[in-house]
């Protein structure tokens, strides 16, 4: 029995963070800050429901701009919990890796990582 995919967690996310800023799966050259990128960066599954561990690297003009961003992030994804998301059902969310600042080739922005495991259903058919 051929089972429907699992969603795509990384445009789940990007749904769910667009309100706060342009979200990306990849770092542009000409990046402009405020940006949000979102990665999936492994996980597993059960079977029934998958559990992604996403990035979240959040860029700012400075420190401020980058951690605030960083923090909108994390509190709205903790509160997606039992929350649709594009008709995909955010069953839980968790903090993996609170934010932290990593360095960047263009020393004039700041970016902010974090990570998060989720858990996410197949969407019925």
């Amino acid at each position: 029995m051929v089972m429907p995919p699992f969603p795509d967690a990384e445009t789940v996310l990007m749904a769910l963070l667009e309100p706060l800023g342009p979200t990306v799966t990849a770092t542009p050259a000409d990046l402009v800050p405020p940006l949000i990128r979102v990665q999936r960066v492994g996980g597993s599954d059960d079977g029934v429901t998958d559990y992604p561990r996403m990035e979240i690297a959040c860029y700012g003009q400075d420190r401020a701009q980058a951690w605030q961003l960083a923090e909108q992030c994390r509190q709205l994804v903790l509160g997606s919990v039992r929350s649709s998301v594009g008709g995909v059902l955010i069953d839980n969310a968790r903090t993996d890796h609170s934010p932290t600042q990593v360095s960047y080739e263009n020393a004039d922005l700041r970016r902010i990582i974090a990570y998060f495991r989720l858990s996410l259903r197949r969407t019925r058919r």
